[in-house]
């Protein structure tokens, strides 16, 4: 109950009730839209990151399923919030019938929301939430949300970790872009999973790689003591394991999203485990959702998105799959409401 209330007050913060509307179902005999019919338009973060790469295949590979027609743009690069909204105003400005947005920032979409709500079209939006504040202000409205519980996530590497090394050892935290709520609820439930610990940081890597490892070498050199590291997300956790064998050290090193690229390491064994997010599910839902407010049924205000810790016990299982789904499935709303 506490991890369902944790997440109504995470979606109430960051979309408010004010900027939250379901799509309803058709008035009076009024046809059901095909599938063949309905467009839907996607605006996600930069593939410069492999998280992004998945949620696109997610996304196309769904569509293609289903049989709608979808147009998937990407931000010219991970945190080039003001290339994305370039893209999003011009799409905002199209006949599409649902839009699916991942912003960079907060609030970097919400002007073209606001112009794409006023249309009377629907937006899914998944992963990384549009700010509630900023949306509202422009007359926007998202109708469904769908994400990974960040802090849930960040508390299951947490636990595992401290299962791993054991209680009371110095941990260094590296984190994403200064004040983004993903690396901030990621970070605070990766200190409760792991209460006890004492933390080095967190210090704020921007999500990339080459600043993490200098991050890493630093804090190695400042605390020759530090037992583990935390990465809020796989590809700083790259950079850290190679500040750790260029160091000459043998540390456990866990990242967040479960990437294919650290898969790998996992099972070479230069980076310990990944706390999955399923970015490719996160497209797929967004598909789902677009396709069912499209078609006028009623869509969850909210869904908590899979996550799992992948290290040597499961990487087999990861890597059969190339990590799309989590081993044992999981449970989708959306499948049974579309209207095929």
């Amino acid at each position: 109950m506490k991890f369902k209330n944790r997440i109504l007050v995470t979606v109430v913060a960051c979309l408010s009730a004010s900027a939250l509307v379901f799509a309803t179902a058709p008035a009076g005999n009024a046809a059901v839209k095909k599938l063949t019919t309905i467009k839907i338009a996607a605006v996600v973060k930069g593939l410069d990151n492999p998280y992004f790469v998945s949620v696109k295949a997610g996304i196309v590979d769904t569509a293609k399923a289903l049989g709608v027609t979808v147009n998937v743009q990407v931000a010219p690069g991970l945190n080039d919030d003001i290339g994305q909204t370039n893209v999003m105003d011009a799409l905002a400005s199209q006949n599409y019938d649902c839009y699916i947005v991942i912003p960079v920032t907060g609030n970097n979409l919400s002007a073209a929301l606001g112009k794409v709500t006023k249309k009377g079209k629907p937006i899914i939006n998944i992963d990384t939430p549009v700010d509630a504040a900023s949306l509202k202000a422009a007359g926007g409205k998202i109708t469904s949300f769908a994400s990974t519980d960040n802090f849930a996530a960040g508390v299951a590497g947490g636990k595992a970790m401290i299962k791993l090394i054991g209680s009371g050892q110095k941990i260094a935290l590296i984190a994403g872009l200064a004040g983004n709520v993903t690396s901030n609820q990621r970070i605070d439930g990766f200190k409760k999973g792991a209460a006890g610990s004492t933390f080095v940081g967190p210090i704020n890597a921007d999500w990339d790689t080459t600043k993490a490892l200098d991050t890493a070498n630093q804090m190695l050199v400042a605390n020759p003591d530090i037992k583990a590291f935390f990465a809020a997300n796989d590809q700083m956790a790259q950079g850290v394991a190679k500040a750790i064998a260029a160091a000459g050290k043998k540390i456990p090193v866990y990242g967040v999203d479960g990437i294919m690229d650290n898969l790998n390491l996992i099972k070479a064994g230069s980076v310990t485990a990944s706390i999955s997010q399923y970015p490719y599910v996160m497209g797929k839902m967004g598909v789902e959702a677009c396709i069912i407010a499209a078609q006028g049924g009623k869509v969850p205000a909210f869904t908590v998105t899979p996550h799992m810790v992948i290290d040597s016990s499961n990487i087999d299982a990861a890597l059969k799959t190339k990590n799309q789904t989590p081993p044992g499935g999981y449970k989708d709303p959306y499948v049974a409401l579309i209207k095929k």
